[in-house]
């Protein structure tokens, strides 16, 4: 069974995700330091007390905690996040391969040299010299 299956789906407020995503490049100040935590979100233009209310939800999920004096990504946290990262990269794959399938009546060639790539079973390299053939 792929390790994915035993994440949980979670319903997240956009300044959750927003939240894990922050700290998946790397630990906040302690959110009780009000003034270095604040200042840590600005740098992203992210409002601290928005920021702050969202943490009591996604401590008790324990997608976050704070160790020490800082806020960090538990490892449910990061798989929850990049899990996030991969399937909205999924979509959007699914969603150009669509597009060249709409667009392979006038460029067959493009349709497929797309489709191709986009399943893994050509490398860019291969599909632009697929192109440049036809």
């Amino acid at each position: 069974m792929h390790p994915a299956a035993h994440l949980p789906h979670l319903d997240l407020t956009d300044m959750q995700w927003q939240l894990l995503a922050r700290l998946s490049d790397g630990p906040l100040p302690d959110p009780s330091d009000r003034p270095a935590f604040t200042r840590a979100l600005a740098v992203d233009g992210t409002d601290a007390d928005l920021a702050r209310d969202a943490l009591p939800t996604l401590r008790w999920m324990k997608l976050v905690v704070v160790t020490g004096e800082a806020l960090r990504l538990t490892d449910l946290g990061a798989a929850m996040h990049f899990r996030a990262v991969y399937e909205a990269a999924e979509l959007r794959l699914s969603e150009v391969a669509r597009l060249a399938e709409a667009g392979g009546a006038k460029d067959p060639g493009f349709a497929q040299a797309v489709r191709m790539l986009s399943d893994g079973s050509r490398t860019l390299a291969e599909a632009l010299a697929d192109l440049g053939r036809g």
